[in-house]
């Protein structure tokens, strides 16, 4: 079970502020796309791009890591100017690691960040690196397999 436990649990992802991530010496985040910044398949809102900026102000690196196409990460990222990075394969490390590596991100000042146990925390365990779970955003446009997924999740929590 310490493979689905994430490190922090948060509301909404915006509660990572300023002082938050100084505490926790956090220089890069990778998160994940839909659920967790955004509604499924939809741009980020207003609280997204204060939240980005914010992040910016402060030498924080977002990098979005995603299971999705690289077509949707790439009309997303693009409006913010941050980097994205799709088909990642999630929970399994490879792809992710490479990309650490590329961007110069280490695991001591990396976290993950995701509305899902079995991808993204998961995911950030294999990394080495600090996870935060957030609420997902949304909840009502997630496609079906989503839905039969976080019926797990709730399964694992009880055993938390």
């Amino acid at each position: 079970m310490k493979y689905f436990k994430p490190d922090f649990e948060l509301d909404h992802f915006s509660k990572m502020d300023a002082n938050w991530l100084e505490h926790h010496r956090v220089k890069t985040i990778f998160s994940d796309l839909d659920s967790t910044l955004a509604i499924h398949d939809e741009p980020g809102g207003d609280d997204l791009r204060i939240w980005i900026q914010m992040l910016k102000n402060h030498h924080v690196k977002l990098v979005i890591a995603s299971n999705n196409s690289q077509g949707r990460v790439d009309r997303f990222c693009k409006p913010f100017g941050i980097i994205g990075f799709g088909k990642c394969a999630k929970p399994a490390p490879y792809k992710l690691r490479k990309h650490m590596d590329e961007i110069g991100a280490s695991t001591e000042t990396s976290i993950f960040l995701g509305d899902q146990l079995f991808t993204d925390v998961w995911c950030g365990k294999l990394l080495n690196i600090r996870t935060v779970l957030v609420k997902p955003i949304g909840k009502e446009h997630e496609p079906i397999q989503i839905v039969l997924k976080r019926k797990l999740e709730t399964i694992v929590k009880k055993r938390w």
